[in-house]
């Protein structure tokens, strides 16, 4: 039994360490597009200014994932306390399903604002190919990760609904006894 502890509590702490990474890793990410956004507009000066969008929207995508790595550290911290099957743990699910579905409507925002809007001129010039290329290109990435983000909600639906089982199988054996 004391293997198993050992080794919860191990994975729990690379879990932890990574999601430290992660977090550090976004970071730099959001910093990172500000960045290079502004030396691309530097460069092309007479360029229009609607990148800026799309850097706003990847900052905010960004941190949307950031903000799931809150509820992440607390599922965490109640799996290493033993106490996974309570109500808190359904609340910190409920709260990475809300991350992922922010997720999802900043994505269709940036499909709606690239079908309404001509790709960048910046983005067309620094690229050297045809707008409507890249257009395909924007659209055809926003559906991807629309499809990436349905899966996960998905799959965060079946497990929360397997968790509010084992609560309740717990909850009546806990009546039993």
């Amino acid at each position: 039994m004391s293997d198993r502890l050992t080794c919860h509590y191990g994975v729990i702490g690379a879990l932890r360490v990574l999601i430290v990474m992660f977090a550090v890793c976004c970071l730099g990410l959001q910093v990172g597009l500000f960045v290079v956004a502004d030396d691309v507009a530097t460069a092309y000066p007479h360029a229009d200014a609607s990148h800026w969008i799309y850097v706003i929207g990847g900052v905010l995508m960004v941190a949307c994932f950031e903000i799931a790595l809150i509820p992440l550290w607390r599922l965490l911290t109640l799996a290493r306390r033993r106490d996974v099957f309570s109500g808190e743990a359904v609340r910190w699910t409920n709260g990475i399903l809300a991350c992922a579905g922010a997720e999802a409507v900043l994505v269709i925002l940036l499909m709606l604002a690239q079908i309404w809007m001509s790709p960048s001129m910046l983005v067309v010039e620094a690229l050297g190919v045809e707008r409507d290329s890249v257009r395909f290109v924007i659209l055809g990435a926003c559906l991807v990760a629309l499809l990436l983000i349905a899966a996960f909600e998905l799959l965060m639906l079946v497990m929360r609904s397997l968790l509010m089982q084992a609560i309740e199988q717990r909850d009546e054996l806990a009546a039993v006894i």
